[in-house]
């Protein structure tokens, strides 16, 4: 009879530890990141010092290497998939790939179930070729975004951090939910 005492009073506790385990390990938000185009654009800088002057000193302006400043604009959509809201929001980019400009968020502003975030971001960089070989910002990302990934750290309401890794590249766009931050993100 001891022993069934025993197992009873063990269940109980069990019974009544699981309700506050489950609320701080188990349960969470489930934020998701999406990234869409908004287009782009490519500007003229000026002349590059690459460029031959003829004989007479001058440049041929129909084949001039030109500097072209290319901007790629996107919308990060961040959608809380979950009736928990997610608290403390934060997004990080991978430490060793490149950067990116991404409007920042309030890391005070809880995302609420149901609810979606939208952020602006763009990326830049500089090209030297002929006007007529020029990339064409609008038919596909940077090659840059192959090394694309943010990291997003979140609170449920017992103060237990969980992430979103977001890994853009080619063939497929996901979203893992991890419980723990990587180990690329840990001096950041």
């Amino acid at each position: 009879m001891e022993i069934v005492g025993i197992i009873i009073g063990v269940i109980g506790i069990i019974v009544g530890i699981y309700p506050y385990y489950r609320s701080k390990y188990i349960l969470r938000p489930e934020l998701t990141i999406e990234i869409t185009s908004k287009g782009g654009l490519s500007s003229p800088r000026g002349l590059s010092s690459k460029n031959v002057v003829n004989s007479e000193g001058y440049i041929d302006g129909n084949n001039a290497i030109r500097i072209f400043e290319l901007t790629w604009r996107f919308k990060v959509t961040i959608t809380n998939n979950s009736d928990l809201t997610a608290f403390y929001p934060e997004l990080e980019f991978n430490p060793t790939g490149s950067k990116f400009k991404i409007d920042k968020i309030n890391r005070l502003k809880p995302i609420k179930p149901s609810e979606s975030l939208e952020l602006s971001g763009e990326f830049n960089k500089y090209e030297e070729v002929e006007g007529k070989n020029r990339t064409d910002v609008g038919k596909a990302p940077p090659t840059e975004f192959s090394e694309l990934e943010l990291l997003l750290g979140y609170e449920n309401s017992k103060k237990r951090r969980f992430y979103t890794l977001f890994d853009f590249n080619e063939s497929e766009k996901k979203n893992k939910f991890l419980n723990k931050k990587p180990k690329d993100y840990k001096n950041n």
